[in-house]
Parts: C-alpha cells; sequence; structure tokens
C-alpha cells in the first residue's frame, strides 16, 4: 500500500492538484477569519465558538476543492487510457479506488490538521484559548466531512468519464453547503454529505430573538460523530459493492 500510495503521489503531482486545493482551503481560510474578525472582538460571543462553528465557509469551499482535485486525479489517468492497461495487469478497479481513496483522505486530514492549527494560533495571538478538545474535534470533524465527499466525488470521478459533470456537482454541493448551514443543527441533516463540516463543527449558531444570537458548544457532538461514523460505513459499503461490479474502467 505504501509503495501504491508513493505511484499515485507521483502522479498526482503532475495534475497540479494539490496546488488548486491548498488554494482553496487557504481561501476558506482567510475568507472565515476576515469575515468573522468583528464577531470574534465581540465580548458578547465566545470567541472559540466564533471560529469553530457551523457557519464558517468550509461548508462552501469543501465541496468543491474536493470535487476538483478528484477529478483531476482521475482524468489525468482516463486521458492517458493508464486504466485499462492497470486492469489489463490484473490490478482491479476497487485497488485502483482505494489507492487514489488513501491519497486524498490523507491529503485533506493534512489540511484540516494545518487549518485548525492555524485558527488556533490566530485565537491565542488575540488572547483567545482553544482547549486542546476543541482543536481535536474541529480536526476530526472536518476529515470526517471531507472523506464522506472524498468516498463520494472519487466514485463519481471514476464511473463519469464527463469530468465536468463531476465539476458542477462539487459546485452544487458548495452552494447548498453554504445555504443549508443554518439546517446542520437538526440531528438529521447528516444525510446530506456537503453538510458535513457544519453537522460535525463543535460549535453551532443559535438565534435567541430577531437581532442578537450567539454559539453554543454541541451536546449532542458525540452522538453526532457516532450517527455520521455509521453513515460512513453505509456510504462506504455501497461504493465498493458498485465499483466491484461495475468491473474494468473506461
Amino acid at each position: 500500500m505504501v509503495k501504491a500510495l508513493q505511484i499515485e503521489l507521483l502522479k498526482s503531482r503532475r495534475t497540479r492538484s494539490f496546488s488548486i486545493a491548498v488554494i482553496l482551503m487557504l481561501i476558506a481560510l482567510l475568507w472565515n477569519l476576515v469575515s468573522l474578525g468583528s464577531e470574534f472582538s465581540s465580548r458578547q460571543l465566545d470567541a472559540v465558538g466564533v471560529l469553530f462553528n457551523n457557519q464558517t465557509v468550509n461548508s462552501l469551499l469543501l465541496p468543491i476543492a474536493i470535487s476538483i482535485f478528484t477529478s483531476r486525479i482521475v482524468n489525468n489517468e482516463r486521458m492517458g487510457q493508464t486504466f485499462k492497461l492497470q486492469n489489463a495487469n490484473g490490478r482491479s478497479t476497487l485497488k485502483i479506488f482505494d489507492s487514489k481513496l488513501l491519497l486524498t483522505a490523507l491529503f485533506f486530514l493534512l489540511i484540516a490538521i494545518v487549518q485548525t492549527g492555524l485558527v488556533t494560533l490566530y485565537a491565542y495571538s488575540h488572547g483567545a484559548y482553544v482547549p486542546l478538545s476543541i482543536s481535536l474535534l474541529q480536526v476530526t470533524g472536518q476529515f470526517l466531512a471531507s472523506f464522506s465527499l472524498i468516498t463520494l466525488y472519487l466514485f463519481l470521478a471514476l464511473v463519469i468519464e464527463k469530468q465536468g459533470l463531476l465539476l458542477s456537482l462539487g459546485f452544487m454541493g458548495g452552494f447548498f453547503g453554504l445555504v443549508l448551514a443554518s439546517k446542520t443543527s437538526a440531528l438529521w441533516s447528516f444525510i446530506l454529505p456537503f453538510l458535513g463540516a457544519g453537522y460535525l463543527a463543535p460549535y453551532k449558531f443559535n438565534l435567541i430573538d430577531g437581532s442578537s444570537y450567539n454559539y453554543v458548544l454541541d451536546g449532542c457532538l458525540g452522538l453526532r460523530l457516532l450517527l455520521y461514523l455509521l453513515y460512513l460505513a453505509i456510504i462506504a459499503i455501497v461504493v465498493r459493492a458498485m465499483i466491484a461490479r461495475k468491473g474494468t474502467l473506461a
């Protein structure tokens, strides 16, 4: 598996997939920090809640970044017709999927760690203390949300020859992730994969009345994580079964 990961890494570097995803998530980070600046300085709001809640722009840009990344790493090989060669040499489509899934998952895990680390440093530089438990919950939630999107978008990238359709689905996911962010407080909203980043955020937006609001620590986060893990297991089983049935790739 390590050798397969090294090969995937080498192939992906040629497509500039990493740089595009990094730029998008850097935009998300800066967008969050700039747009939340006034809230962060407000004494009426929890500073940590302002930074780690279900209203951040990650819900918009995460689906877009993942769809672009998966599209590029798959389309590069499809254009070169290397999938047929790999299948002919005895490498199953499921193994191709697994190696690309591992690479993409590790990459977006790294993004989640770096993003959370930079936000935490930003908080410390402004005199706010971020508990380690909150940072870990943020990384875990963002990674699990990323993993569900990676599994689905990578599957679609392998079975859909027109990558423009996949990119359209990525932008649609980002749009609905942003528009429906307020719905992520509902326990059932995990069924929509593009809402994962908000669903698993440590803090949730809470409207007090028509003119005031705050961010409260999600008391059901443990249950949410459990439900989302079960959801991921179902997605993985269904996707792997469909890939196994597909056979060779075009």
